[in-house]
Formats: C-alpha cells, sequence, structure tokens
C-alpha cells in the first residue's frame, strides 16, 4: 500500500467514527432529555451530522462515481425529509395545524 492509500483509509476510519460518535450522541440525548421537542432536536442534528461524516466516509473509502451519486442523492433525500418531518411534528406538539401560518387567525 502507498502512502496515498494510508492517509485515505485513516482519512475515511476517521470520518466513519465521527459519524458513529454523533449517532451515538442523538441516541443519549434521546434518553436523557425530557421532553419531545428537546430528544426531536438532539435526533435531528445527530442524524443530519452523523449522515454526512458517514457518507464522506464513505465516499473517501469507496471512491467509485456511481456509488457516491447514490450515496449523495439518499443523503439529500435524509437532509430534506428529516428536518421537515421534524418541523411539522413540533409544530403539531405547540397545538399549530399543519399547513396553517403564524398569525392567520379568523376575525
Amino acid at each position: 500500500m502507498t502512502i496515498a492509500e494510508w492517509v485515505r483509509l485513516v482519512t475515511g476510519g476517521i470520518l466513519l467514527l465521527a459519524g458513529l460518535f454523533f449517532f451515538v450522541t442523538s441516541v443519549i440525548g434521546n434518553l436523557r432529555f425530557s421532553n419531545a421537542q428537546a430528544r426531536m432536536h438532539a435526533a435531528g442534528l445527530g442524524d443530519t451530522l452523523g449522515i454526512l461524516c458517514v457518507f464522506c466516509g464513505l465516499a473517501i473509502l469507496c471512491f467509485d462515481p456511481v456509488f457516491v451519486l447514490k450515496m449523495a442523492l439518499i443523503v439529500a433525500l435524509i437532509w430534506i425529509s428529516g428536518p421537515a418531518c421534524s418541523h411539522l411534528i413540533a409544530g403539531m406538539l405547540a397545538g399549530e395545524k399543519p399547513g396553517k401560518k403564524e398569525g392567520t387567525r379568523k376575525k
């Protein structure tokens, strides 16, 4: 193995471990926080940051353009759907109806 392969292997491994760290801290946050909104915040941050680190680590370790494109599409789907679902759930917990904007009340 050349030096470049070792650097790639170490960098990918560090990013995978960082992603694992963010997932584990997200689980600990879900277990430790008391209310649902704080738990959702911990889960949302852990998912988005953890999936970014894991994706970057896998992209570095397996540098196949088709694989990287597929993983990027999966990450984009997670990044779009995760915050949107968290926002809807937080709004329902706060008593708002989905699709209604704040401050729009019938007089």
